[in-house]
């Protein structure tokens, strides 16, 4: 599989509290998986950055030691308590950082199967872009995106919703995590695109889809995050793509999850 990534602190913020991670997995049944990861901190100065890295680095580390007995939906629901339990014990144990937490939003790509399981909880984003055509999968955990799920706002107004960054739902605030569970079939050719909230508040659907379309792979990310910055830079920004390898014999209609 074929992946690029950029992160940048953007123009306004003094640290980065974005992270992000792309590993290649080895099934104990010989076959690979690729796990790609991405986490926007909150909880101030310190405990966003720490959040984030350690939300990260707990779930690569679930998965690098997984003897993968069981399936990838719970591995996934695994692997996130897991993350989850490790960022609010620190914070738990250290009262200058109390409170921190972190979107997190993993991306379990299985090329045998062509299919994706994706883990998420916050304003971070997955999208897949199929046959030139843009599509969200995750749905955000905040207060504008409760609003656009339930059809009261558009998507250009969420971008501009003044309680945009008001999370329902965060990792590691909480001993307990409300997440969700999405699971996609891939199709030749698409693209699994992963982002935090400085690249979709500032950079539309639509243009995303058609840098993706429009650029090499190579640049796609440097020149996503490139816009982002050239509208203010706002915030911290993360582009995470995917180019699965899925074979033609799998084309088939995507429907509902099995």
């Amino acid at each position: 599989m074929r992946w690029k990534a950029r992160s940048s602190q953007g123009l306004v913020r003094s640290e980065n509290q974005d992270s992000w991670s792309v590993n290649r997995l080895a099934r104990s049944d010989g076959e690979e998986a690729w796990l790609a990861v991405v986490a926007d901190g909150i909880g101030g100065r310190e405990g966003g950055q720490i959040a984030s890295t350690l939300a990260v680095q707990s779930v690569v580390e679930f998965f690098t030691r997984s003897s993968w007995n069981d399936g990838p939906v719970t591995l996934l629901t695994e692997a996130m308590n897991h993350a989850n339990a490790s960022v609010f014990q620190a914070g738990s144990a250290d009262s200058s950082i109390t409170g921190m937490g972190t979107t997190l939003t993993c991306v379990l790509v299985c090329q045998d199967e062509s299919r994706a399981f994706i883990g998420h909880v916050g304003d971070s984003r997955v999208y897949i872009v199929s046959f030139e055509q843009i599509r969200r999968v995750t749905d955000d955990h905040s207060v504008s995106g409760e609003l656009l799920k339930r059809g009261a706002i558009t998507e250009e107004d969420a971008m501009n919703h003044p309680n945009r960054n008001v999370l329902t739902a965060a990792l590691g605030t909480q001993a307990s995590l409300q997440f969700s569970l999405y699971e996609e079939r891939l199709l030749p050719d698409d693209v699994i695109v992963l982002c935090t909230d400085g690249l979709t508040s500032l950079v539309s659907a639509e243009e995303i889809r058609r840098t993706i379309l429009d650029c090499e792979c190579e640049d796609v990310a440097g020149e996503l995050v490139n816009l982002a910055n050239s509208r203010g830079g706002y915030d911290n920004v993360t582009v995470v793509l995917l180019w699965p390898e899925i074979p033609d014999s799998s084309h088939t209609t995507r429907g509902e999850a099995e």
